[in-house]
């Protein structure tokens, strides 16, 4: 619950507008547009949800039986995902490996946003399967693709994944303590030759290029050891200085068209980047910046890379279309704990708003039966659980308010809530409700707890 709270809800909205470039939502079905994701053909599109668990797994090797049906499992966090765990069957001699082990490279970092995986770990992780499980499987499936039959093919083929991620970590760190940055060494890096021709390694969605710069990036961060980086001007005023340099808008796009012509749109791309930023209604400018994207994304193996390029070159000539993936702020459902919920809230509290703001709100929740405190000070929210809060030492909140969890889910949607008892300074709570911009109503995503 802990990864899904942050992977999907706290970051959530920024994350499902990259995503719906990621998986290409807005593009037309066909060879000029959408032809598929990589690790699948499309994204779904409709209403999701979660049921929060009500048996933990723990270790490696714990065992259940399911509806008659024996599971083994291994636990691999921070692999595909932060809380991630394989499954095998020994009744059926069956290995199921979600996303660890998929029929192309995966993402070590997802252009849609995530945290960094540990593509060390991914690795051992698919080392212990087979020895654990690999000579006791007759088949290997995961989520995603078609299944692998035959204990000496699976085990090649784990072995093979295996051996792809080890490669990508070792050698990016190796060349990365020989003093080269992310992207040079994204230029340079080659898989060994027995992985690069296997197609379940190939980079359909994942990517060599995007996922050595993520290893980077975990050990290293977003700086690449250069002072020119560290404070440089954001897009728009950077742009305006290098049309600036390039001698106007005109020229800039008279130089970007040779470059294209040359057949070199990458370079294109990045000079009229610049352009777009500075000037984004500048027509000649977005035209040749969609053609530049679009013979990049005709061009890339990626599939990622190709929806992003040509959903870029779409917004370009037609304007930016709303996300199939859903946007805009984080939506909180009823079933959500009480701590999760208000760590989600601080994300929406406009900061610069309340930054003189000092108050403290006891909550009491009827029907669930708990109490908390919310802080509101210098622009942060910050809650405290019954344990945390002692009244002799920390006072008396300004408000207390007694009203149900399904109130106070309405309150913050901007409906009028049933307050069943209040005491103390009633405009707390208005301007607590005034800071804060959440939406209960989003149709995409694991929100609707």
């Amino acid at each position: 619950m802990e990864a899904i709270l942050s992977e999907s809800m706290i970051a959530g909205p920024s994350m499902r507008r990259r995503g719906a470039y990621m998986y290409g939502s807005t593009l037309q079905r066909g060879p000029k547009g959408h032809i598929g994701t990589g690790l699948g053909m499309a994204s779904s599109r409709g209403a999701t949800s979660l049921i929060p668990p009500n048996h933990l797994i723990h270790k490696t090797g714990e065992e259940m039986i399911v509806d008659g049906v024996r599971i083994v499992f291994q636990m691999v966090p921070g692999s595909e995902a932060p809380a991630e765990v394989n499954f095998h069957f020994p009744d059926f001699n069956a290995l199921c490996i979600p996303e660890t082990a998929t029929n192309c490279m995966h993402n070590i970092v997802t252009l849609r946003g995530a945290q960094v995986r540990d593509a060390k770990a991914w690795s051992q992780y698919l080392d212990e399967a087979i020895i654990q499980f690999g000579f006791a499987s007759d088949v290997v499936f995961g989520s995603h693709n078609w299944p692998t039959w035959g204990q000496q093919e699976l085990i090649k083929r784990l072995s093979e994944q295996r051996d792809m991620y080890g490669y990508l970590h070792d050698q990016t760190v190796r060349m990365m303590n020989n003093g080269q940055t992310g992207i040079e060494i994204a230029e340079t890096l080659c898989l060994p030759p027995a992985i690069s021709q296997a197609w379940h390694c190939r980079g359909f969605y994942g990517s060599l290029s995007h996922n050595v710069k993520g290893i980077y990036q975990k050990y290293m961060t977003w700086f690449d050891g250069n002072p020119s980086h560290l404070w440089q001007y954001p897009p728009r005023e950077e742009g305006e200085r290098y049309i600036e340099c390039m001698g106007g808008l005109d020229s800039l796009c008279s130089k970007a068209k040779d470059f294209i012509e040359r057949g070199d749109s990458r370079f294109a791309s990045s000079l009229l980047g610049h352009a777009i930023a500075a000037w984004p209604e500048h027509e000649r400018t977005k035209e040749l910046l969609a053609t530049a994207y679009e013979n990049l994304g005709y061009g890339a193996e990626n599939a990622t890379w190709r929806n992003f390029y040509l959903v870029a070159a779409q917004d370009l000539r037609l304007g930016i279309k709303p996300p199939l993936l859903g946007g805009g702020s984080t939506s909180l459902g009823p079933k959500l704990a009480f701590g999760d919920l208000f760590q989600i809230i601080g994300t929406q509290l406009d900061g610069m708003k309340a930054a003189t703001e000092q108050f403290a709100i006891d909550f009491d929740f009827k029907g669930n039966g708990e109490t908390w405190r919310i802080l509101v000070s210098n622009g942060v929210l910050t809650y405290r659980t019954p344990e945390q809060v002692n009244v002799a030492l920390h006072g008396k909140a300004d408000l207390e308010i007694h009203l149900t969890k399904t109130a106070f889910l309405a309150a913050l949607r901007g409906e009028d809530a049933q307050l069943q008892k209040s005491d103390g300074d009633s405009t707390c709570w208005e301007r607590f409700l005034g800071y804060i911009s959440v939406n209960t109503g989003a149709k995409r995503g694991p929100s609707q707890l």
